[in-house]
């Protein structure tokens, strides 16, 4: 296993350059915030849906600029290995194919989470379609809950999407989960909470298909498109 080796100035850093880059490349970023609670007093475990290159982005952007918690997340070995910057802002190596590996990797996570930090996890263990369904579902996350019934576990949401500007968008719910999963078994609680995920993607999509976004906060506006700036032209010379 990879282990992660982080790096409070390259998180400095690194959260300008991915500001820089995410106004580069998407329209507007939104997001819906349900958490009652905004810090977690024990360990707190977020799990997200995986579904473009871009997620592994977001979860370190939103962990530094909303989540605020000393996190770590857990990632493909090979992609650690490509991009070994990982390490620097608290990324962990996993390996499904490895009984061995992947047992190491959830007692990483399991005592991140008893020294009360959180750690993130995309439960479908690699990059699926949006629309998938069902999801699949690894059954880490219900390992760590099983064993460690008091943490906090919280849902993110993402769903990319191009409306009605040049350049996509991105919209983000998170939802805290306080379920009582004592007397599930391990597989009734993966099999639960892939039910609540794709809950939770199957409702943002309506909301944004009928473009309800009420509930949205901008959290991220990009840079002006090309569209905007013909218009911005158009009504210069009018004037």
């Amino acid at each position: 296993m990879i282990e992660p080796k982080k790096s409070p100035g390259f998180q400095r850093i690194f959260a300008n350059y991915l500001t820089y880059l995410l106004k580069k490349h998407f329209y507007r970023v939104w997001i819906d915030d349900r958490r009652e609670e905004r810090k977690s007093p024990s360990g707190h475990l977020i799990l997200a849906n995986h579904s473009s290159w871009w997620d592994g982005l977001m979860v370190f952007y939103l962990n530094h600029y909303v989540i605020k918690e000393d996190s770590y997340g857990m990632m493909s070995r090979k992609g650690m290995e490509e991009f070994s910057f990982f390490r620097k802002i608290g990324a962990f190596s996993v390996n499904p194919d490895s009984p061995k590996d992947l047992l190491s990797s959830l007692k990483f996570a399991e005592t991140r989470l008893q020294q009360k930090k959180t750690v993130w996890i995309f439960p479908q263990g690699k990059e699926e379609h949006l629309e998938k369904r069902p999801l699949s579902f690894m059954s880490g996350p219900g390992f760590l809950i099983e064993r460690n019934p008091g943490i906090k576990v919280t849902m993110v949401t993402f769903y990319y999407t191009f409306r009605h500007d040049q350049r996509p968008e991105l919209f983000i719910r998170i939802f805290e989960e306080n379920g009582d999963h004592s007397k599930q078994s391990r597989k009734e609680l993966t099999d639960s909470l892939r039910t609540i995920m794709e809950k939770r993607l199957d409702s943002l999509k309506a909301d944004i298909i009928k473009e309800d976004l009420s509930s949205f906060q901008l959290l991220l506006k990009g840079f002006p498109t090309n569209s905007e700036w013909l218009s911005f032209w158009k009504r210069r010379k009018r004037g």
